[in-house]
């Protein structure tokens, strides 16, 4: 069995969606139907119930399940071992980080690392797993989002604080306020955060939960995956968007008004790092990132 499908397999299991386990192993639907079947036709047995609409992990599926993941982690312990062994660069390592994150002043403090420390061999992997990675010991560092961050095996520092905020035209009715609340956004058309995957954005999820502990329906008129896109709207007229304040498009700030949402809903941009960190230039990084983030 190869490890590449067993992976395809425990992320079908844990998704039960085609669409998105494509999406998050980075391979096309056709390839990933291919490889399920391949490793059907191996072992003689169907392992999921498959409908027009849906898949379903079977009886068979659910036994090799625990199995495979314990494969695909002895084959990631075993890599990392020889890797350890090697002689070749010392001063290697690696950061992933999922690219929403460029809006939080990352990629200046990996350029200013770069700069002040020459000598080293920063690899840099913008991905939307940057999680996987980080599990599959690809990387020593992951900036992930906080509904990423409960994974107890790593350790973990707060790198940004951020809080909701709605962006609105210049010429709104709410653009001078400081903050607003939902009842003051009664009869505004919202525009959300939409996810790539199954999985609610959580600043659209933040948003939902707000909405559903006050008993208040918002009238969305538009998702998209795009900050961009979304302002956009707001700028042609078409409702007001809901976004993180640090995650808000420079060019917003030039062109719309952007008021804080109360009560404040907070969220958290995580460093998550080995236990063992692969060399010292990957101890370098962490010591610097420690200094930077207690400015």
């Amino acid at each position: 069995m190869e490890i590449g499908i067993l992976e395809e397999f425990v992320s079908l299991v844990e998704t039960s969606s085609f669409q998105d386990t494509a999406f998050n192993m980075n391979v096309s639907q056709s390839a990933l139907t291919k490889h399920i079947q391949k490793l059907e036709t191996e072992l003689g047995t169907l392992l999921f119930d498959r409908s027009a609409r849906s898949i379903k992990v079977n009886e068979y599926g659910r036994i090799l399940y625990p199995y495979a993941k314990q494969m695909i982690e002895t084959s990631q312990e075993a890599v990392a071992a020889l890797d350890e062994l090697s002689d070749d660069n010392k001063n290697a390592f690696a950061i992933a980080y999922a690219p929403v994150l460029g809006q939080y002043g990352l990629i200046d403090l990996i350029t200013e690392f770069t700069k002040t420390h020459p000598d080293n061999d920063m690899r840099t992997y913008e991905t939307y797993q940057p999680m996987n990675l980080l599990k599959m010991k690809k990387c020593d560092f992951a900036f992930l989002g906080e509904g990423e961050a409960a994974d107890h095996n790593f350790n973990q520092l707060i790198y940004k604080t951020d809080h909701l905020a709605v962006v609105l035209p210049k010429n709104h009715k709410l653009a001078d306020k400081k903050n607003v609340t939902l009842e003051e956004l009664a009869n505004e058309k919202f525009i959300l955060h939409a996810s790539a995957t199954s999985i609610p954005h959580e600043e659209t999820q933040k948003f939902n939960e707000l909405c559903e502990k006050k008993k208040f329906i918002p009238h969305i008129v538009a998702e998209s995956q795009f900050t961009s896109t979304m302002i956009r709207y707001v700028l042609g007229g078409c409702g007001v968007a809901v976004l993180n304040r640090l995650h808000i498009p420079a060019e917003a700030l030039e062109k719309c008004a952007i008021v804080d949402i109360s009560p404040i809903i907070r969220s958290y941009i995580y460093l998550l790092y080995r236990r063992k960190l692969s060399c010292p230039a990957a101890t370098e990084f962490l010591h610097f990132m420690i200094e930077k983030i207690s400015l």
